[in-house]
């Protein structure tokens, strides 16, 4: 045993003399220059992007510290690595020293070990609670905002071959990098979190809640979060949801007609059916919304044409996008054109939400805002203020509000959508709520998986519907139901909203 432990320590001093030689060499020979200024070598630590703050001035990013080690290509720092680091770790770094350069490692807390050679900086992490909204990757917001707007640098002295001078332990500089520069969002800490907790379950989706007096974001969640994709910016299928578009339109025209569901309607020479061919009978607007009638709605967009259709959908920012960020612009959705329209089959799918159809959900939510503001519509918005360096707010200032619906025609969409949660689709799963109303769609995407077409799930609402202050969006690819996927969420968001 004694033989045994006198080789292993022998090989491991063996192995430090080796790696003490290579540092060695790396520093007294001329084959590794580190590059820099005539004088000196600059190491960034750290790039400060703008602060981003909560809708309540809470800090949303760089509110949280990490640290960074520099190690310089000396024995002296690689006597120290195994302080820090695994071994394989050590590895790693040492075959990075071999440039002559001195290596950056982020570590999470700050050592207990003593250090004497190793330097420990403070850098602020990149960890922050809003992930894809924000996201350079997912061309979010902080890709809009331009560049950094600090840097936290070490600099060392350099001999006239570039090689760090002995003895130099650097100089930290800092530029701007404690600055409280940035911008105030409108998400609202709490109910990003509520938001969070409820959509726990949901693999692939997304979920929007905004505030409708102002029409601003107050939590926007996307799934999976492992992910870089905005799916409440992007375009998908709506279905049923925009049953509530095509009932706008008819009311704003005047037009009430009554129909006999007899779970099939023919036009021209396609046949179009409700869901599970299921027969509603004689069916009014209220009704036909709450019981998502597809055989009413394609009589009443074949009734009501593609003109008028196409005019309200423009009145609502169909066919306009929305400036979230100068330069980030969302596309709001993709109609079928005029000319599509022009075959009574594309208009029978128009009429409940399907063929060329698609909208975001952050679009379908500023409908609902919309329809809540008695016909307003005001312009969607996730920055609310600049911040300066003196923490001194300046309100952004965005178009004002624009009269685009009858204020009756919104009393009585907000009355209907309450039907479709007491009496329609939504009343199973939201059986005893008395606050809300909304509308439930199960969209088809055309997309097929072993012969089974993807669905694209929904339910959209406002609460509380007397006198709503939040409009939800929730959305559901690859689901079953609007009213099994998404109800629960909703039900679970409005139910902690109720109680702030």
């Amino acid at each position: 045993m004694y033989k045994r432990i006198l080789s292993f320590s022998l090989a491991i001093t063996l192995l430090f003399c080796g790696i003490c030689g290579r540092i060695g060499y790396i520093i007294f020979s001329k084959n590794y220059v580190v590059s820099g200024g005539k004088n000196s070598y600059s190491l960034n630590i750290d790039k400060k992007q703008p602060t981003l703050y909560y809708r309540t001035g809470i800090v949303a990013t760089n509110n949280a510290r990490k640290y960074v080690a520099v190690i310089k290509p000396t024995p002296r720092s690689v006597s120290e690595l195994n302080k820090l680091f695994t071994e394989k770790e050590q590895k790693e770094i040492i075959e990075q020293l071999k440039s002559g350069k001195p290596v950056l490692v982020d570590i999470d807390d700050f050592p207990s070990a003593s250090l004497k050679s190793i330097k420990i900086y403070k850098r602020y992490s990149s960890e922050n609670e809003l992930h894809q909204i924000i996201a350079k990757q997912s061309n979010g917001l902080l890709n809009h905002t331009g560049e950094e707007i600090g840097k936290s640098t070490v600099m060392f002295g350099i001999d006239a071959n570039g090689r760090i001078l002995d003895g130099d332990e650097g100089t930290l500089e800092q530029v701007n990098y404690d600055s409280k520069e940035g911008y105030r969002l409108s998400v609202d800490k709490r109910i990003q979190n509520i938001t969070v907790s409820a959509s726990s379950k949901m693999k692939s989706g997304c979920v929007i809640v905004m505030n409708t007096e102002d029409s601003s974001i107050l939590a926007c969640v996307n799934k999976p979060f492992d992910n870089y994709l905005i799916k409440a910016f992007g375009q998908y299928s709506v279905g049923s949801v925009f049953k509530i578009v095509v009932a706008a339109c008819a009311i704003e025209n005047d037009v009430n007609i009554k129909y006999n569901c007899t779970g099939k309607i023919k036009v021209g020479d396609t046949e179009f059916s409700c869901q599970n061919n299921h027969i509603h009978s004689n069916q009014t607007l209220k009704q036909a919304l709450a019981n998502s009638c597809n055989c009413y709605f394609v009589n009443l967009a074949n009734t009501l044409g593609s003109d008028k259709l196409l005019e309200t959908c423009d009145k609502l920012g169909f066919n306009d996008y929305t400036a979230l960020f100068d330069g980030w612009n969302i596309v709001n959705s993709y109609l079928p054109t005029k000319s599509d329209l022009l075959s009574k089959g594309e208009l029978s799918l128009f009429g409940f939400g399907q063929g060329k159809l698609t909208a975001s959900p952050l679009q379908i939510a500023s409908v609902l805002c919309t329809i809540e503001n008695d016909g307003y519509y005001s312009q969607p918005k996730l920055v609310l203020s600049n911040v300066n360096n003196q923490n001194v707010q300046t309100d952004i200032v965005y178009p004002s509000k624009e009269k685009v619906l009858k204020t009756n025609t919104c009393k009585k969409l907000i009355e209907y959508m309450r039907y479709v949660v007491t009496d329609g689709t939504a009343r199973i799963v939201m059986y005893g709520d008395k606050k809300s109303a909304g509308k439930t769609a199960t969209a088809q995407t055309g997309q097929y998986y072993n012969g089974v077409e993807k669905l694209n799930t929904w339910f959209v609402g406002l609460y509380p519907y007397d006198k709503p202050k939040y409009a939800i969006v929730i959305m559901t690819e690859d689901g079953k139901s609007g009213a099994g996927d998404c109800c629960p969420i909703f039900s679970t968001i409005v139910e902690q909203l109720g109680k702030m």
